[in-house]
This record gives structure tokens, sequence and C-alpha cells, in this order.
């Protein structure tokens, strides 16, 4: 008897990273909830028990990658949410998230319809942005920098955590270097 390379349970779960791993080799252009039964080794009416439709799926794709992200960098700073590390533990945090799941970068950023408004400090924003965007805010008044700096300041340090991340997700992209080191060595002096 052959065995099935899922448990019942994990049905979702195995669409759903099969839905990211397609997505990212093939683009939305032919994406469907039969390609991903296919390569899950399901029969094609199995999505449909837990997605009516490949938008509920492509949600779900979102939620999942959000939720662990947003808890890999919650947990990266429980405790010391007001220190003045805190928003370059939130760094190192958002840099391992993506050394150790690099599909998630591209179906995140390319992929999954995500807004972060940059204009709009009271946005309802991606919430492991939010909470980046938060957290550095509270130690650029610690630090005592004029509000009217924050935004600048936060562009540049976002731009470096994600601007690493982006550099280590890019299978053309070598370094043998340490990634977190790189943002370590480099974030105050972002701020100052």
């Amino acid at each position: 008897m052959k065995e099935k390379p899922y448990h019942h349970g994990d049905l979702r779960n195995k669409l759903i990273e099969a839905g990211i791993e397609l997505i990212n080799e093939d683009g939305l252009k032919g994406f469907s909830l039969r390609k991903i039964a296919a390569k899950c080794n399901v029969s094609h009416a199995a999505p449909y028990s837990h997605f009516k439709d490949i938008d509920e799926l492509i949600y779900a794709m979102g939620e999942h990658v959000t939720e662990r992200f947003v808890e890999k960098m919650r947990t990266s700073i429980r405790g010391q949410e007001n220190s003045l590390e805190a928003t370059s533990l939130l760094g190192q945090a958002y840099i391992s998230f993506f050394i150790e799941n690099p599909q998630y970068f591209q179906f995140l950023f390319y992929h999954s319809g995500l807004t972060i408004d940059l204009d709009n400090d009271n946005a309802n924003d991606y919430p492991p942005f939010a909470l980046f965007r938060t957290t550095a805010y509270q130690m650029f008044h610690s630090l005592g920098l004029p509000e009217e700096a924050y935004s600048e300041k936060l562009i540049a340090l976002w731009s470096m955590v994600h601007g690493i991340a982006s550099l280590l997700t890019n299978h053309g992209i070598r370094y043998s270097g340490d990634w977190i080191n790189v943002f370590i060595n480099n974030c105050i002096k972002e701020i100052e």
C-alpha cells in the first residue's frame, strides 16, 4: 500500500506550503488549486475541503507566513520591548526569519498583494512592519531624536533590514559571511 505523504490533519498546511512554492516558481499566471493538488499528490477536489477558491488559498498563504513572521519578531523582544536593543533584536529576527524561510520572502513581497504605507504612520500596516515601526519609534523617542526625523530614520533602518533579507533570498547573490552581523555592525550607524 502506498504511504500518503501527509497526515490528514496537515493537508491544509501542506497545500499552503505547496502553493507558496508553486507561486514562487511560476507566478500567478496559471496558478491553480488543481496544480497544488497534483503537487501534494491528492485528488483535484481535496483542496476545496479547505479553500473555496484560489483567492482564499492565496489569502491563507499570506496569513500563514504573517503569523509565523510576526511571532518570530515578537519572541525576539519578549521582555525587552522597551529596551534600546529591541529594534536591533527585531532586525535580527527579521533577517533570521528569511534565512530560515527564504521562500516566504519572494511570496510576501512579490506575489501576496502586500502593501506597506510608509507615508502614513497611522496606517494599519502589515503586522511585522507595524511592530518594527512602533519599536523603532520608541527607541527614537528614548534617544531624544526629533519626531520629524522618525520617518526617515525608520526608512533607513528598514531598508537595511529588508535589503539584507532581499539579498540573502536572491539565488544569484553569494555571500559567505554572517548576514545578521552585517546588520548588527551597521544598525546603530543608521540611527545617528
